[in-house]
């Protein structure tokens, strides 16, 4: 990790790509369950923040606290969002009937443990109503070990007008202990000269079976497995796996 954070969070979308197909995506999701959305861990909240402009209800959170200042000065006069800080494996709103919530990409993998997971669907579960939707996106663990050199990576449309963003970043991912361990120094580049800090992270995968089970552990029940977000069906030869499931 880093020591400030702040940092971190104000180059957070460094690459400016357009993700409008992505917000769309959760926008439509959403829609089928009701107005009401939870997105947890959400980072800088683009997205929760995108949802809301589109008119739906929505409540986002992440246990950064810098990410939440940040997504505040950015989003904070967006009608409709509410932006706190909380942990994902235990936190208390007031707002109890969510219709709607997910965990995208691989958020769920920055959790340490199933324990952690459980804590989180079962915090998760006491704010939705009987009948919503959680969707996770997820990466199954991998059979054998891997490890990937420094590689630069540039934003796909530059984002800033006073400054230049970009990364170098390697891995590696052990098969027997489901770690994938992600190291990356971030520079920044403005008319002053250039800095750079260190981040590092490590994603912990989760056997499909460990995931069931918590998931029924916790109140839900699963109605669909996919391998992509068209809700093609996933197979047991897929690595990404998408899970729909319904709190009972």
């Amino acid at each position: 990790m880093i020591d400030d954070y702040a940092k971190h969070a104000a180059v957070w979308d460094w690459d400016g790509y357009d993700n409008t197909p992505e917000y769309d995506y959760w926008c439509d999701y959403a829609g089928q369950f009701g107005n009401k959305v939870l997105i947890p861990m959400c980072a800088l909240g683009q997205v929760g923040a995108y949802m809301a402009q589109k008119g739906l209800n929505v409540t986002s959170f992440d246990i950064t606290k810098e990410m939440i200042y940040e997504a505040q000065k950015r989003y904070g006069s967006v009608e409709n969002l509410t932006l706190e800080i909380a942990d994902v494996c235990n936190f208390q709103f007031s707002e109890k009937n969510f219709d709607f919530t997910f965990l995208a990409s691989q958020d769920l993998h920055l959790l340490n443990d199933i324990i952690a997971v459980k804590e989180a669907f079962v915090s998760i579960a006491s704010h939705l109503r009987n009948g919503a939707c959680l969707a996770l996106e997820l990466i199954l663990p991998a059979r054998e070990s891997y490890e990937y050199p420094t590689k630069t990576f540039y934003p796909r449309v530059p984002n800033y007008q006073d400054k230049n963003v970009w990364k170098e970043g390697k891995g590696r991912y052990d098969a027997k202990t489901k770690k994938h361990h992600i190291d990356q120094v971030i520079y920044i580049q403005d008319n002053k000269g250039t800095e750079s800090f260190n981040y590092s992270i490590v994603l912990q995968y989760f056997e499909r079976d460990d995931i069931l089970k918590v998931l029924n552990d916790s109140g839900f029940i699963v109605i669909g497995e996919y391998c992509n977000r068209r809700k093609e069906a996933w197979t047991p030869q897929d690595g990404e796996w998408i899970v729909e499931a319904i709190k009972q």
